[in-house]
């Protein structure tokens, strides 16, 4: 038999906009259950996130939004079937050893019951599914985690079939509320031994939204090249808001307040880059300094999508053996005569923000082969009119489910 590739997608979806959504937990108990999940999967999650969308950046600039929960979700589901020295490097991208992979299942399952349930005004739904090779059988206990820790529906196709394209796309879009319907474009291949989608629906409301009748055309600064006309929203009243050398920023909270954008804006002598840089640095501090204040902030309406392929992005972090056709190590996800390894990563994003609130999706998928104060300062003005980071996080759990770097809002792609 020769060399059987394993092709392993993992999809996490967002979604965020309008919803008029329902909670099983009032805030208090969403709070109680985000402090006993702990800080440790929330941190190592939003670091990994961190260092992808440096790397990407890197890579070359534009408007960048990438997924940190998606891919940590996506490689966590991997990663359970990794074996060896393998494991050993996916387990130091993710923090966690190879023998802490119960710790790290466990907290994803408890994350995946809360980010499920995102309190009235928030529609937040997760998936995940193994789609394994027509005759090819997985490993039982692979199975079971993914079934126990991240209700994973178990399917099987013909992965070298058209038909699986058609499968796996369609379920990609019936999770993604159909924004994101092309992640693969042919199947992956009579070699293949598996394809792991992991799903993440987010629709949001505002709080407090923009009224439309206060939105004008105005000029953007995008880094190169003159300005361009944008749509620019615009809303005056209290805001969580902090303003630091190089910086200011506000909080923009979805619902009831268990989901927040927040939105950082560079200062006019700084830019996008110097702030990209902070962030892979650690000391763009996002969670001090805020406090409630009176001021007007101006937003544009934006609509991006993003996609891309994150094996270079994943190498330059270290993980190297997961890629290798002759030393990859994934055999706790199959028994097979060769290696099975990474053949490609692939994340999709898609985010639109507007008056009412924001819509977005992320699609990840690795193909493996074999109470405050009164404001006491004066008004704040903040003019989104030059490029600007943004991020979509649970306020109560921690978690990033969204991170992005706008450039110019006009652009679409």
């Amino acid at each position: 038999m020769g060399r059987r590739l394993s092709a392993l997608i993992l999809t996490v979806l967002l979604l965020g906009g309008c919803s008029e959504g329902g909670s099983g937990m009032n805030y208090a108990e969403r709070q109680a259950a985000a402090a006993e999940l702990g800080s440790r999967l929330t941190d190592s999650s939003n670091q990994l996130g961190v260092k992808l969308f440096s790397q990407l950046w890197k890579q070359g600039s534009g408007n960048l939004t990438i997924s940190p929960y998606s891919a940590a979700a996506a490689l966590a589901l991997a990663y359970n079937g990794s074996a060896g020295e393998t494991a050993e490097e996916l387990g130091k991208l993710l923090g966690y050893t190879p023998d802490e992979r119960q710790k790290l299942n466990t907290g994803h399952q408890s994350l995946m019951k809360l980010l499920n349930d995102g309190g009235p005004g928030v529609e937040l739904k997760i998936a995940n599914s193994v789609w394994g090779m027509k005759g090819l059988t997985l490993r039982r206990d692979y199975l079971k985690t993914g079934e126990d820790f991240y209700d994973a529906q178990i399917k099987t196709t013909d992965l070298s079939a058209e038909k699986s394209v058609k499968e796996i796309n369609g379920w990609v879009a019936d999770h993604t509320g159909d924004k994101i319907q092309e992640m693969l474009t042919e199947p992956p291949g009579p070699q293949a031994v598996a394809v792991l989608v992991n799903a993440l629906y987010f629709q949001g409301a505002w709080t407090d939204v923009f009224e439309e009748q206060a939105t004008k055309q105005a000029d953007f600064y995008p880094p190169d090249g003159p300005a361009v006309q944008v749509m620019m929203m615009k809303r005056s009243g209290m805001f969580e808001y902090a303003a630091h050398d190089g910086w200011q920023a506000v909080k923009l909270p979805y619902g009831e307040g268990e989901l927040e954008m927040v939105v950082v804006l560079p200062g006019e002598q700084s830019s996008l880059a110097e702030l990209v840089g902070q962030l892979e640095q650690g000391t763009l501090l996002l969670d001090k300094g805020f406090s409630s204040s009176r001021g007007t902030l101006l937003l544009p309406r934006f609509t991006a999508s993003y996609g891309t392929e994150l094996s270079k992005a994943l190498q330059a972090l270290g993980v190297k053996l997961a890629f290798d056709p002759n030393r990859g190590d994934f055999s706790l996800m199959a028994d097979l005569d060769s290696p099975i390894y990474f053949g490609q990563v692939i994340h999709k994003t898609y985010i639109d923000v507007n008056e009412r609130g924001t819509e977005a999706a992320a699609s990840t998928v690795i193909a493996m082969r074999a109470g405050s104060a009164p404001p006491v300062d004066p008004p704040f003005e903040m003019n989104v009119n030059r490029p600007f980071l943004f991020m979509i996080r649970d306020t109560q759990s921690g978690v990033v489910l969204f991170l992005g770097a706008i450039e110019n809002p006009q652009r679409t792609d």
